[in-house]
């Protein structure tokens, strides 16, 4: 599923696949820790723009973050992309599951993430929820302005604002994409790094274009690991389903490849002793342990 920008207002009609769902185990409250949206426009050929990365949980609450990962508070006057992400397609969670009129889980089938200020005025539901990121379109933020972003879901809960400088320039991410395919090919050890931590060895995973994920280590499947890093080299061949671990008891997941991405793509992730899982979003998810033992 390929990325697409939205000019104003996006009501797509969506489609209507329900199946059981694991999104409790292994998506509770994924969160993009290192973003890739200006990467993949690169790859692509496109030009980078600074980037403000809408990350959604599963109870349809948000968090802004810069390309730096960090909090969006205040921001210089400028031109900036949007990308908003959720930890799966809500359209796929069965709403029958959750009748209660306050409980919110998928945003109750999709997002109404609405971001208004001066000169800016941004809406999308990801497709009525069949989309789990959508790329807005670039848009300039004036200067000594405030700016709010809500979902319609829950306006009085997600109701966000940020601020623009009085002057300033926006920074221009750089770009971790290799230029190795027209796809892109990206090798970054942002995830998870530590100093100190033993480098285990690398990590081969797949994810076919039907959305069935695997991982090997030295040519076996994983059950077990020790503690420490690894290079996970992920080939995505799916464009609707990407590959995301977590490890057991932690509020995020950590997603090596985002549902439009296909190709290959390397990072590197501390594993750290407990129960981990990892899958698809659209496939199963698999279990293995990771004991404390160097």
């Amino acid at each position: 599923m390929s990325r697409r920008t939205l000019t104003s207002t996006h009501r797509g009609l969506g489609w209507r696949l329900r199946r059981p769902l694991t999104y409790a185990a292994a998506f509770v409250a994924a969160a993009v820790l290192v973003p890739t949206g200006t990467a993949a426009l690169v790859a692509a050929g496109l030009p980078a723009l600074p980037t403000l990365y809408v990350v959604y949980a599963i109870n349809c609450t948000f968090s802004i973050v810069d390309d730096q990962g960090k909090k969006v508070t205040s921001i210089a006057p400028g031109t900036y992309q949007v990308d908003v992400t959720t930890p799966m397609q809500f359209k796929l969670i069965e709403q029958a599951d959750h009748p209660s009129p306050n409980d919110f889980t998928g945003c109750k089938g999709w997002v109404q993430f609405q971001l208004t200020g001066p000169g800016v005025n941004l809406f999308t539901t990801l497709t009525t929820g069949c989309d789990s990121f959508y790329l807005l379109p670039s848009t300039y933020y004036a200067p000594n302005s405030t700016y709010t972003a809500l979902d319609l879901n829950q306006p009085a809960v997600t109701k966000t604002t940020f601020t623009t400088l009085a002057s300033g320039t926006p920074v221009i991410p750089t770009s971790p994409y290799l230029p190795t395919s027209s796809k892109g090919f990206l090798s970054t050890d942002l995830i998870g790094s530590s100093i100190g931590a033993v480098f285990r060895g690398a990590l081969a995973g797949t994810v076919s274009s039907r959305g069935a994920s695997s991982l090997a280590y030295k040519g076996k499947a994983v059950s077990t690991l020790k503690a420490g890093r690894y290079r996970f080299s992920i080939d995505d061949r799916s464009a609707r389903s990407g590959f995301t671990i977590r490890r057991a008891g932690s509020a995020s997941a950590a997603v090596i490849t985002r549902p439009a991405f296909v190709g290959r793509r390397s990072v590197t992730v501390l594993l750290r002793a407990g129960l981990w899982t990892y899958g698809s979003s659209m496939g199963a998810t698999h279990r293995f342990a990771v004991g404390s033992r160097s």
